[in-house]
């Protein structure tokens, strides 16, 4: 299987994976034939990419972190929550300090705690940590994210990477449960701002953009003092976009890029160590998703980004180890040949090489006029003179 653009779907096409709703319902099976019908479908519902298979790549499988059924559990537990503090459209504000005042009303934080679904956090944490165990390579693949419920997949997505960094610096498990809380809850503060700031292709105005810079101190707010979720989960929550220059947001928090291990002492003024985790894996799944103002960037190109901010908004160290677990190019994804005899040439990644996770095995599928060729693959730790770029067809 590989992944394509919705846009670049035929009919008679083969779903490689199955589609499943935020509910858990498989709206399209793995192995359904594509027609017009539901190609429109799944574009009139937002997904932007899906894994197609034809009979030279139905054996590249691309496996899950975690399983279907807890990645299901886990997105419904996530929106149950948010759900709670999701103002209704009578009640929807744009301005901070009202919706400060709403939260300081202690109803929001009531019904939190008192909720069934507040208390699965928890549980769903600890079968996020067990499922990892000690992953040493993720698959590097962001989850098929529709716009409408981005947020509960992205949470979702930066549990993963974030317990998988971690847990390779050696955190112990009850931390990593901690830090699973704050991740699943980290962008909660979102919730209570207009949707519409987010969802909408637009610029945004100064002001609309200062009042989301807002959501970590407003997720802080719902979540302090709620028993389930811990300091350690609501400091997620309020650390997320702080930055090792001090730059960052809300709080203007630095760091000083040393490693972020469990023993690492938190100074005044600066960045707490598992949040700095937090920061280089919210970058990322950012980087690997659509969102409304922009296309997904691949995986190369997402690290070619970071790389670039490592050291300053980013742990570089922090940085330097999630380099090491992530694939530049993850399996099914597909690849540019930049050089050599197949330049122009266009693959499928079937085999991620452990030794260097940036020279993969590769499935050539069209030559340089982008004719379908016979398949043909190629080594690039045998071949180090080949450059490769990851493209989306």
């Amino acid at each position: 299987m590989y992944l394509v653009s919705i846009k670049s779907l035929k009919p008679n096409d083969i779903l490689g994976k199955a589609i499943v709703s935020e509910k858990g319902q498989v709206l399209l099976n793995k192995g359904v034939k594509l027609d017009e019908h539901y190609i429109n479908i799944l574009d009139k519902y937002g997904y932007q990419f899906v894994y197609i298979e034809d009979d030279d790549t139905k054996d590249i499988t691309v496996e899950d972190d975690i399983s279907d059924e807890l990645k299901t559990k886990a997105i419904k537990t996530i929106k149950k929550v948010f759900d709670i503090v999701t103002p209704t459209k009578d009640d929807n504000v744009d301005d901070f300090k009202e919706i400060i005042k709403k939260i300081e009303k202690g109803e929001i934080k009531k019904k939190l705690a008192d909720s069934p679904f507040i208390k699965s956090i928890e549980s769903m944490s600890y079968d996020i940590v067990n499922s990892l165990g000690d992953v040493k390579v993720l698959n590097g693949m962001a989850s098929l994210k529709r716009q409408d419920n981005f947020t509960y997949q992205h949470c979702l997505d930066v549990t993963i990477l974030s317990v998988a960094l971690a847990s390779k610096l050696l955190y112990t498990k009850k931390r990593l449960i901690e830090l699973a809380k704050g991740c699943l809850l980290h962008d909660i503060g979102r919730i209570l701002i207009n949707k519409s700031l987010y969802t909408q292709p637009r610029k945004l105005s100064d002001a609309e953009f200062e009042l989301i810079k807002k959501h970590p101190q407003i997720g802080y707010l719902v979540l302090k003092d709620v028993s389930q979720v811990g300091i350690i989960g609501s400091h997620i929550a309020y650390q997320h976009h702080e930055q090792q220059d001090g730059l960052g947001y809300p709080r203007g928090l630095k760091g000083n890029n040393l490693l972020p291990v469990p023993d690492k002492v938190t100074e005044e003024g600066y960045i707490m160590p598992l949040a700095e985790i937090v920061c280089v894996t919210n970058v990322y799944d950012a980087l690997v998703s659509p969102r409304a103002y922009r296309s997904a960037y691949t995986p190369d190109q997402a690290f070619f980004i970071m790389k670039r901010m490592a050291g300053k908004q980013l742990n570089i160290e922090a940085f330097r180890v999630f380099s090491d677990m992530i694939p530049a190019y993850p399996i099914g994804t597909t690849v540019y040949i930049l050089n050599g005899k197949y330049k122009n040439f266009i693959g499928v990644v079937s085999k991620v090489n452990q030794e260097n996770l940036t020279r993969p095995t590769v499935r050539l599928l069209y030559n340089a006029s982008k004719r379908r060729i016979s398949p043909l693959e190629i080594d690039l730790m045998k071949n180090p003179i080949v450059n490769i770029a990851g493209v989306i067809i």
